[in-house]
């Protein structure tokens, strides 16, 4: 590898590969790594901000509609892994399904400073990210659904359809962000986090279609025309990141074959698909994950192979390769002074161990912990100032996802990371001098779900 990068930019010019950046790619990239380095976060003192709660817990919504068949039906009791759903369901109703298991409120925790659990994380349980539906072409209607009640909210200025059947068959998909929902404590890390956030919906909604026997093709780039005829309807604020289809069209995609592979790669088989989105978790808030028992490479096995299979997948959409490198941290021995870094690579293969030194800056937050690097002004170059942060983020937020179902397949839990030194990290981590960490998920044993009220685990839905 090449020469450590041992600062992180500011104002001035930043060696990277390729050459020295100039102009408007090097005002990118320092607008890049302020979003993590040298943060202004403060202590968030209260969980909810704002005039409302913006945890999910919607209140009804003037013309909201809720389909007379229970939105949960078709996938409640289905395997996590195969086969995808039989039966007569339609394609309108597989849908509806997928979409209300990818973003309905699962386990509230009273006892936790972060109450409110989806199957993905969100920085304290706010939730920035909503899920929209588009219809196959145009934007006569658009319509949210809400993770609490599983209805379908009309937003702008169109009604819903009267014809949900029909209307459902051939919609798009629409994953939008709002970062205001978050405290303003979380100062310049809340752009970066809320597109991180729709990256994890991004992916769980992938895992959901596909089990309900759909062939998503996930589009993570704002200019698709999906993005771009939602963006005008949607709520103050709220800005769309990617794209989902269910048929052939234009654009880059993740496509539904690989998908299902790196679903496959992470489904525990005789789990109910409910029950395995249940139990994915973070941990206890005011949990210290260096506090774990040690998690093995061995016993994190299937959290290597889902966030591995998601880099193979995304190569599809890289502007170059090594424009995302993905490395694994782990203590040598369960000893806290000896610690080891690997790259792994898309194929399954991996590089040389190397040792990485115990500094106050690059303590492990974990036994295994898990890095991503990106080669940020390659994305710029690739996808303009303007498109490069939220394809990225989003991509990043999709890959760690895929780590974070598997761990909770094997009973273990995964801690998304942003707030860190970066330039610390990249030295530790043997980064060539273009390659920035940008995001790191952190695997612990201790799960803490005593604490959890499930919800609507095992009643049926109220009418």
């Amino acid at each position: 590898m090449g020469d450590t990068r041992p600062d992180v930019p500011g104002t001035a010019p930043v060696p990277v590969s390729g050459g020295t950046l100039r102009g408007e790619l090097e005002d990118a990239l320092a607008h890049f790594h302020a979003q993590s380095y040298d943060k202004d976060v403060a202590q968030v003192e209260t969980l909810f901000f704002g005039p409302g709660p913006s945890h999910g817990l919607a209140r009804p919504v003037p013309g909201q509609v809720r389909p007379p068949l229970p939105a949960l039906s078709p996938l409640r009791g289905l395997d996590a892994a195969t086969p995808v759903l039989g039966g007569t369901w339609s394609p309108a109703q597989r849908l509806l399904a997928a979409c209300v298991e990818a973003v309905r409120v699962r386990r509230v925790s009273a006892a936790d400073r972060y109450p409110v659990h989806r199957a993905y994380p969100s920085p304290r349980g706010l939730f920035g990210a909503d899920l929209f539906l588009l219809p196959a072409e145009g934007a006569a209607w658009c319509l949210r659904a809400d993770p609490q009640s599983h209805a379908l909210q009309p937003v702008g200025k169109h009604a819903a359809p009267p014809d949900l059947e029909a209307a459902l068959s051939g919609c798009r998909l629409v994953v939008a962000v709002d970062h205001h929902r978050y405290p303003p404590e979380y100062g310049r890390l809340r752009p970066s986090l809320a597109r991180l956030e729709g990256g994890h919906l991004l992916a769980t909604l992938g895992l959901t279609l596909t089990r309900a026997g759909l062939g998503p093709r996930t589009h993570p780039d704002p200019a698709h025309p999906a993005c771009a005829e939602a963006a005008p309807l949607l709520p103050e604020g709220t800005v769309p990141v990617a794209a989902v289809t269910l048929a052939p069209g234009r654009g880059t995609a993740l496509s539904p074959e690989t998908t299902a592979r790196v679903a496959a790669s992470v489904a525990p088989a005789g789990r109910p698909l409910r029950t395995w989105l249940d139990e994915r978790t973070s941990g206890v808030s005011t949990a210290n994950l260096v506090t774990s028992a040690h998690v093995s490479p061995e016993r994190g096995s299937t959290v290597t192979s889902g966030l591995v299979g998601a880099l193979a997948t995304v190569h599809a959409v890289l502007p170059e390769p090594g424009a995302l490198r993905l490395y694994r941290h782990v203590l040598e021995g369960d000893r806290v002074d000896d610690r080891a870094v690997r790259e792994l690579f898309a194929d399954g293969s991996y590089g040389p161990a190397r040792p990485v030194p115990r500094t106050g800056e690059t303590n492990f937050s974990a036994t295994l912990g898990y890095t991503l690097a990106v080669d940020f002004p390659v994305w710029a170059r690739a996808h303009g100032a303007e498109h490069a942060e939220t394809v990225l983020h989003t991509l990043l937020g999709w890959i760690a996802q895929w780590g974070c179902l598997g761990a909770a397949a094997t009973g273990l839990c995964a801690r998304p990371m942003r707030n860190y030194s970066e330039e610390d990290w990249a030295a530790a981590l043997g980064l060539d001098p273009g390659q920035t960490p940008s995001y790191q998920l952190w695997v612990r044993a201790e799960r803490g779900t005593y604490m959890d009220i499930p919800v609507d685990a095992a009643s049926p839905e109220l009418p």
